[in-house]
């Protein structure tokens, strides 16, 4: 996207990739988006085309995904917390108002219960409490390997075959993590969306568990839709990420 621009910052020695598209000014709202596993922030770009463009917006490709490379540390949202934590206390300045899809979406969550003093508001995207919430037989790491390692290999650091590596991460992640109870969630203060597709991969029964279990949150099941709702259906996203703001703002 033209009018975006790109760099890159230094967490923990891993040059995080990240790209900015400033707002109308100093008190525009900063919007950060937090992409899912086996993804990269090329996810969110039918939204950001249909956002308000007075909008700060921010995008960053999380350590193994999209323009930063991956090291041999497993994956974990403690340290996917970190790493947005450290980028928005670093580069951006909070409170932001956090967007997240699927991996991202329990990494906005844990974000918001550990640091509430970056988030302004959260909109959650298909997020999940614990691997209990998906359904059952989701995705194999052949199955991502198929699927997605050629569109991973486009743009990553590393080569084509390096991709098994962050395939079976992810389906370790996927079976151990996160770890999020009621309580944990009922914690959070900020204004929060919790959204999730009609045929989402996560089951319905998490996703009113987060909104029931969140004091003032706000639930939509998108119809006709499945996991990838923030490509597919955009249009309605922007949307409701904007009433978010508004709340948050």
């Amino acid at each position: 996207m033209d009018d975006f621009e790109t760099g890159t910052h230094d967490i923990d020695g891993v040059p995080v990739w990240f790209r900015t598209r400033a707002g109308s000014g100093p008190s525009a709202p900063k919007l950060v988006f937090l992409h899912g596993g086996v993804s990269d922030g090329r996810v969110f770009d039918p939204i950001l085309a249909r956002l308000d463009p007075s909008f700060a917006v921010w995008t960053y490709d999380r350590r193994g995904h999209g323009r930063t490379p991956d090291t041999d540390e497993p994956l974990g949202f403690a340290s996917m917390v970190s790493e947005a934590a450290t980028l928005v206390d670093d580069r951006i300045g909070g409170p932001v108002h956090v967007v997240g899809h699927s991996d991202g979406a329990n990494t906005a969550l844990l974000l918001a219960i550990a640091r509430p003093d970056l988030v302004a508001s959260v909109s959650a995207f298909s997020g999940n409490l614990d691997p209990s919430g998906y359904q059952p037989g989701s995705v194999t790491a052949e199955e991502l390997d198929e699927a997605i390692g050629d569109d991973w290999a486009a743009i990553a650091p590393q080569d084509r075959s390096y991709f098994p590596v962050i395939a079976a991460k992810t389906v370790e992640l996927w079976l151990t993590e996160p770890r999020m109870t009621a309580e944990d969630v009922a914690r959070i203060t900020a204004p929060v969306l919790v959204a999730a597709g009609e045929n989402d991969v996560v089951r319905p029964e998490h996703t009113r568990a987060i909104h029931e279990a969140i004091p003032g949150s706000r639930l939509v099941i998108v119809p006709d839709t499945g996991h990838m709702l923030v490509e597919d259906q955009a249009a309605t996203c922007a949307t409701l990420i904007e009433e978010t703001v508004a709340r948050g703002s």
